[in-house]
């Protein structure tokens, strides 16, 4: 085609460098085949899609952020090679009755070890059958001399109930002792010495009798609810879940289920299907239970959680993204045609940007699956300076071809160096250590380019099919944007610079007010149910699900390092196979021997004698005159009540009904003594607890078939303080310096990750300035170039510690993008100022300022958008970079025009 454009560069695209003649042939083909442009792109685009829809898959496993070759990865991938993993998935359940809560967890257990193809291993309870054989030995040595004063202390209270096991002989009997004021427990502290036992009050312990008097009234009321009163007896208080096996906290507020997921389950996506799952049957269980409170934490479910809420985050964002840059651009050229071409070509981009991720990485993860919104922040820039451009070159009569190429010759540089430069910034994340920042920089810095081969084909190709189709019409003047308090900036440059310099100073002292929030449940959602029940569990168990492992080799060495954990100020709970050995076992049998004359003929006998209601009512009023005399102290005004209520509830109910009853609960009563009996009876001739008598449930917690010992290590302090965790880390390596757990690489992670982004930044800045350096081919302008981005870092950094916003593992990819954002202002404005003969004026006034506001402005929205996340992690990333962005154009249309006009007046050549 022959145009006065083509007629008078015909000798000039000579003397054009090869990029320049790229950028002309490019548009001559958008030109001349617009039509077969827009099909192929939008042929390939679909095949982007198909192919991402066919393989890119989604990784929520924190592991798959870092190398596998890493000395901390490879000791982690031992531990777990050696012991299940129950770090992942922990249901807690709370509540008020301990029985609705053995329930509700029982039933959960029995549905969930239905699906075994999902869950390896369930542990909720240990079985304590074997402890039985072993009980004796579990107990202090001071509690086991108390048991040896006790049990001969009531050794006719013990025979007579032996002899005459029933409910009418041991009222009886109870009545008898509170006259000598020996109701008191076996395995408590009722022995005081002699000065203490003249001021107890003569009814002695009246645990047992309320226990028991608190079952005979459920009974008599038809409430049969069976709860052993024996165990007040004999150790002084209701059984309680601990000792039952449950595995609760200190306090029995609440109660775990441990699990580990199936490792050889190959189906895609398997962890959070298993999670799902454990959720539905969690949630159909609840129905039954509406009283218990139950929740799902854990490392895995933490990261599931995460990675969903994102992935739903991210896609808003990004449709609230397209929406707001449409809305903008429609607002800003008054009209729908071109900036729906802008955008049409931005979505092609992104498209062929999903099928690059696809190819050159195959998934996305927690860090990655941002870049969709990145892109339309930072790629709809290529389009606007084109369109800005265009519309000059039209108004100044220029035909469609003529301004194309004018446009692309006048933008064309600016645009590529933008697009390397962008490029750079996220390429030097790809030099770091951690996987998932070197996955964002491959996947972004090749999204880049896509992004500007769409706005200078795919753009220009719609552009021109519009020229032919509708022949739009551009009124013939002169391009200029004018903003009245620009023109007075730039009349008043040195003031600007000096208020620039100012504010710079007033940054940096703000800056020693900036924190980094390492504390990763920071990042969460709010409210989320992992979160809540993981901040509970730190609460109220003083855990949480991180921990730190240290594997030995004999047990030796465990007890050695058991015991010198416990010993650490910055430790709060040891865990080992040591736990589960009695200590001072030989000196404990020896105190059992003691008890063996009595036990070894302790013997109940097997009939159990019929209730007589008359008999009961007459002893239970003699026990009930016996409290009235006493002090209003708590124990005795409950057993007293208990008694009238007792009493009362005989009285209005038939002989036979209340005979009936009560015969029940005797028969129950007393089959139940016989069982505590025995136990006592099975620890006369007790042996000592090895390790290999453990039962085998317990036992490979802490022992793996290979017979590796593991030590398992909860902290007493902060581990989300820098410092706390510092200290923890001193110690435990002191210890063992190859200590290891989910906590050990998450803290190593964090800090790989917080390195790789600094020091990525630090690789993108250096490549930067060489190729802007390389590019202008002079030191003074590359500095002038970088000034937008070094004032406007310094100023958003300022105003954050001012706001008190803290740097987190997720806003910290800010340098790359910051430093990438602000450059291409730099460029644009530096290019045109160069291109313009005519030094003195304010180069805001071309198409390059409104250009580089509208850009700003639209990659403000594509960041902001990230404001409406849930996760916490990606709203202060949007949060930053919004603010950041703004920043760096403030510095791009103020600071540098006053720069650029200063080195005018100074005679400087840039």
């Amino acid at each position: 085609m022959n145009t006065p454009f083509n007629e008078d560069n015909g000798e000039l695209s000579e003397k054009l460098s090869i990029i320049d003649r790229f950028f002309l042939n490019i548009e001559r083909l958008a030109y001349t085949h617009s039509i077969v442009v827009i099909i192929a792109s939008l042929l390939t685009a679909s095949l982007s899609v198909w192919f991402a829809v066919e393989k890119l898959s989604f990784k929520n496993d924190r592991g798959d952020l870092v190398a596998n070759n890493l000395d901390y990865v490879e000791a982690y991938e031992k531990y777990r090679q050696e012991f299940e993993d129950f770090d992942g998935m922990m249901v807690v359940v709370s509540g008020q009755d301990p029985e609705r809560m053995k329930e509700f967890s029982d039933f959960l257990v029995a549905k969930i070890k239905l699906h075994s193809q999902s869950f390896s291993t369930v542990f909720h309870k240990v079985d304590t059958e074997y402890f039985r054989e072993k009980g004796l030995l579990y107990l202090k040595k001071s509690e086991l001399a108390d048991l040896v004063i006790k049990i001969n202390s009531h050794e006719n209270f013990l025979r007579k109930i032996n002899r005459s096991p029933g409910l009418n002989e041991l009222m009886e009997s109870i009545n008898a002792e509170i006259s000598t004021g020996m109701v008191s427990s076996i395995l408590t502290g009722f022995l005081e010495n002699e000065y203490s036992q003249r001021d107890k009050d003569e009814t002695g312990d009246l645990s047992f009798l309320i226990a028991l008097e608190k079952q005979m009234l459920l009974y008599l009321q038809g409430k049969e609810s069976y709860r052993s009163p024996w165990i007040s007896f004999l150790t002084g208080d209701k059984k309680s879940l601990n000792e039952e096996g449950y595995l609760v906290s200190a306090n029995e507020r609440l109660m775990f289920i441990l699990l580990a997921h199936n490792e050889n389950n190959k189906e895609d996506r398997s962890t959070l299907n298993s999670i799902n799952l454990l959720r539905k049957l969690i949630k159909k269980t609840h129905t039954g239970f509406p009283e218990i409170e139950v929740g799902l934490t854990g490392e895995d479910v933490i990261a599931a959680d995460e990675m969903a809420i994102t992935q739903v985050d991210v896609r808003n964002a990004s449709q609230i993204a397209l929406f707001g840059v449409t809305l903008l651009f429609i607002i800003t050229y008054r009209g729908v045609i071109k900036p729906l071409f802008a955008v049409l070509s931005l979505v092609i981009a992104l498209c062929w940007s999903v099928g690059w991720a696809t190819l050159v990485v195959g998934h996305l993860n927690i860090l990655t699956i941002v870049f969709t919104t990145i892109l339309i922040g930072l790629g709809i820039d290529f389009g606007i300076h084109i369109l800005e451009r265009y519309k000059e070159e039209r108004m100044s009569g220029s035909n469609a071809l003529n301004a194309l190429q004018k446009t692309v010759q006048g933008t064309g540089r600016g645009n590529f160096a933008g697009a390397v430069t962008t490029a750079l910034a996220f390429g030097g994340m790809v030099f770091t250590d951690f996987i998932g920042i070197v996955e964002l920089g491959k996947i972004s810095s090749g999204g880049i380019f896509f992004c500007m081969i769409s706005m200078i084909l795919v753009l220009p190709a719609f552009i021109s099919l519009e020229e032919k189709i509708r022949k739009p019409k551009y009124a013939q003047e002169r391009f200029e944007y004018r903003a009245s308090w620009l023109e007075l900036c730039f009349k008043s440059h040195r003031l600007v610079i000096f208020v620039a310099m100012f504010l710079i100073v007033l940054s940096l002292f703000s800056l020693r007010a900036v924190k980094f929030d390492y504390n990763l449940l920071n990042l969460q959602a709010h409210g989320t149910e992992a979160v809540k029940y993981e901040m509970k569990v730190i609460e109220q168990a003083g855990r949480s699900a991180w921990s730190v492992a240290l594997l030995t080799d004999s047990l030796e060495e465990t007890i050695k390092k058991h015991h010198a954990l416990e010993k650490l100020s910055a430790v709060g709970n040891v865990e080992s196979i040591v736990s589960l050995l009695p200590e001072n076992q030989k000196e404990k049998i020896e105190y059992i021997k003691e008890l063996r004359p009595f036990l070894r003929d302790l013997t109940v006998k097997a009939e159990v004698p019929q209730v007589s209601q008359p008999s009961l009512i007459k002893t239970m009023k003699k026990i009930r005159f016996k409290l009235q005399g006493k002090d209003d102290k708590g124990e005795v005004v409950e057993a007293r009540k208990l008694s009238q209520v007792f009493l009362d509830v005989s009285e209005e109910q038939s002989v036979e009904i209340t005979e009936k009853r009560l015969n029940k609960f005797s028969e129950y009563l007393f089959a139940d003594y016989r069982d505590k009996v025995a136990d006592l009876k099975m620890n006369i001739d007790v042996s000592p607890v090895s390790v290999a008598e453990i039962p085998k449930s317990l036992r490979k917690r802490y022992v793996s078939q290979n017979g590796v010992y593991l030590i398992t290590v909860y902290p007493s302090v902060d581990v989300w303080n820098i410092d706390q965790r510092e200290e923890f880390l001193r110690q435990l390596r002191q210890v063992d310096p190859s200590a290891t757990g989910n906590a050990i690489h998450m803290f190593e992670s964090t800090r790989l990750m917080r390195d790789g982004y600094v020091q990525g930044g630090l690789y993108a800045l250096v490549a930067i300035f060489i190729y802007i350096l390389i590019s202008f081919g002079n030191v003074r302008t590359t500095l002038i170039v970088l000034l937008p981005v070094v004032v406007g870092s310094i100023w958003t950094v300022g105003i954050m510690g001012l706001l008190g916003i803290a740097f987190n593992l997720a806003n910290l990819v800010i340098l790359p993008l910051i430093i990438g954002v602000g450059v291409v202002n730099g460029i644009h404005i530096v290019h045109r100022y160069r291109e313009e003969t005519d030094k003195s004026i304010n180069i805001l006034s071309k198409s390059t300022g409104r250009g580089v506001v509208l850009s700003s402005l639209t990659t403000m929205i594509g960041f902001g958008s990230l404001m409406v996340a849930d996760y916490q992690g990606i709203y202060s990333l949007g949060l930053i970079l919004t603010l950041g962005v703004g920043c760096c154009l403030l510095a791009s249309i103020t600071v540098l025009p006053c720069v650029l006009k200063h080195c005018t007046d100074k005679g400087w050549e840039l």
